[in-house]
């Protein structure tokens, strides 16, 4: 066997090796294991969401605030993402605050460039990491009050960059009579319209 054959040989036992070894040697044990496909993530939500609805028509039927709605909305979810963290109006990255550019639509006056710190309402990501699943913004059905910055989040939040979530829904609760009244899916920092319909026929019964 020729020198060539040999060293060809020794490279290929070396890369089987590496490739044995590989995922002991430099798996990141931040990423979960159950990373979900956007349609998956938009599964659970829904699910989750229709457990929120049945079970929480105390809430529902008293008009609480958003505030209150979202954080009922997030122990609902929490239990489908068991290897992630469910938060709301968490405003972290790492160890820094969570901020945007600030939309055209949201600034006093042309000069206006500071940046927006952003609290979603709800978040689904694991802490201190860059692995973001899924982000969720509630409103209540005839609420118009920061429907600019609902959107400005979920286009920002989902955009590639620094936050990068797989996907983001709207969503809009009729609380009156216990639905999801619409509901609107992000992904790439715009709207998603196959996501946003395969949204709406799980959201909307």
């Amino acid at each position: 066997m020729s020198q060539v054959e040999c060293y060809s040989v020794t490279m290929e036992s070396l890369e089987v090796w590496l490739v044995a070894t590989e995922p002991e040697m430099w798996a990141d044990s931040a990423r979960p294991k159950d990373f979900p496909a956007p349609q998956e993530t938009i599964a659970r939500i829904a699910k989750a969401t229709h457990a929120f609805l049945a079970g929480e028509t105390d809430l529902l039927e008293v008009g609480v605030n958003e505030r209150s709605l979202t954080h009922h909305l997030a122990v609902h979810i929490a239990p489908y993402f068991d290897q992630w963290h469910t938060d709301c109006e968490y405003n972290r990255l790492g160890d820094a605050t969570k901020n945007l550019p600030r939309p055209e639509e949201l600034m006093t006056s042309p000069d206006d460039t500071s940046a927006l710190t952003i609290f979603p309402d709800i978040i689904v990501h694991r802490r201190r990491t860059h692995y973001n699943c899924a982000v969720v913004e509630v409103k209540k059905a005839g609420n118009r009050r920061g429907l600019d910055l609902d959107v400005a989040k979920l286009r920002g939040l989902t955009m590639a960059g620094d936050y990068d979530y797989t996907v983001g829904l709207h969503l809009i609760i009729d609380c009156a009579r216990a639905v999801v009244a619409d509901v609107v899916a992000y992904r790439g920092g715009d709207v998603d319209d196959d996501l946003t319909a395969y949204a709406q026929g799980l959201f909307i019964q």
